[in-house]
């Protein structure tokens, strides 16, 4: 999902849910923005894996995300009901969301 604001990732997660069939599995992989310290200091702790993964990633274009990581999980929850977010190394973070099943 790139998004350019919150308004986006709002009309990209709706998309999603019309577009998920019933007993369907969606799986968003997104980058959000530090916001706090604790935010900041986990991707202080991460600079060994970047490090790393830097000649991998030369030349990827990359744009700065809008929304940080509370931003991102409050509105997945809003617009995913029961939408499991995790957070990854160098600022990742992976949306899983299954329909549910409706009754005839």
């Amino acid at each position: 999902m790139t998004t350019g604001h919150p308004g986006d990732a709002g009309a990209a997660l709706t998309r999603t849910r019309e577009l998920v069939r019933p007993g369907g599995t969606s799986v968003v992989v997104g980058l959000a923005r530090d916001a706090s310290a604790t935010e900041r200091a986990v991707g202080i702790g991460a600079a060994p894996v970047v490090r790393i993964t830097e000649p991998l990633r030369e030349g990827t274009p990359v744009t700065e995300p809008e929304m940080n990581y509370g931003q991102v999980r409050a509105e997945a929850r809003r617009l995913l009901p029961g939408v499991r977010h995790r957070r990854h190394l160098l600022r990742r973070y992976s949306l899983i969301w299954e329909r549910t099943l409706t009754r005839a």
